[in-house]
């Protein structure tokens, strides 16, 4: 089969769970078709290859039952959300999965589906990274810093920021890319310095800190290197940081980011 990004999402979902399953290694040769990463109720993901460029790609097919569809009548299908996320990002030159193709599909009485495609990222999580290297974890620490930074200078605040969303590929000199972007906030004005800035940068020292379980001089690289990319001291951002203690001192900026603002009617 021929894998369509653009293709009715209802479909490649059907198409989807016909598949051979597969991992993110799997080695494919043009023309033989894909293989299903991810088959849960709600979600399928595919690996493939573009037909166009020969390139891999991953399509993210989400499916909203029946009886939840009331949820989604006002609000932005999380795979439309992403492609306009990155395709924001993309536009402003930062390191994140090239977006490629978005599909809705919304027959009243049926379940709805929505479909993003996006370029397959070659590589590691940074997450599994720092789990299984000793050497150079300072330069990936420090590389997550001016790629967050790069994304606030340039309007973004994402929103979902943590290790598990980087990619990097160790053959193009270790170089990281984001993905996994639905909630982020795309402004078109600089955002250093805002609270919802602030909340992707206490995301971060969190995950750095529980989920890597890294030391406090790497947490310190990273917030040096954050700030330097935004002109920012990392003294007072590690302070500022530092006095936000558990997830219910970013609670507003979670809810907005990712509630509200997944509204199409918006009530601020």
């Amino acid at each position: 089969m021929s894998w369509d990004p653009a293709q009715k999402p209802d479909l490649a979902w059907q198409l989807a769970g016909g598949l051979p399953r597969g991992t993110s290694d799997s080695e494919q040769e043009v023309g033989e078709g894909a293989v299903l990463l991810q088959d849960e109720p709600r979600i399928r993901i595919v690996l493939s290859h573009n037909a166009e460029t020969s390139k891999r790609q991953v399509s993210k097919i989400y499916r909203t039952p029946l009886a939840l569809t009331w949820r989604d009548l006002f609000r932005y299908p999380q795979a439309q959300r992403e492609f306009e996320n990155l395709q924001y990002a993309y536009g402003k030159g930062l390191s994140v999965a090239e977006p490629l193709g978005f599909g809705l599909r919304r027959i009243p009485g049926r379940d709805w589906y929505s479909q993003l495609t996006t370029g397959y990222l070659n590589g590691t999580t940074l997450r599994d990274l720092l789990a299984t290297r000793t050497d150079g974890r300072e330069g990936l620490v420090s590389g997550a810093g001016r790629l967050v930074a790069a994304m606030h200078r340039a309007g973004m605040v994402w929103g979902t920021a943590h290790s598990g969303n980087f990619m990097v590929d160790e053959d193009d000199d270790g170089s990281l890319s984001a993905f996994d972007a639905p909630y982020a906030l795309c402004t078109g004005k600089d955002m250093t310095g805002s609270r919802f800035a602030l909340y992707d940068v206490w995301n971060m020292a969190v995950d750095f800190r529980t989920q890597c379980k890294l030391d406090e001089s790497l947490v310190q690289l990273f917030f040096e290197a954050y700030g330097e990319g935004v002109g920012t001291d990392p003294s007072a951002l590690h302070s500022q940081v530092s006095a936000r203690r558990g997830r219910k001192s970013v609670f507003w900026e979670r809810l907005y980011i990712r509630t509200v603002r997944s509204f199409r009617l918006r009530p601020f």
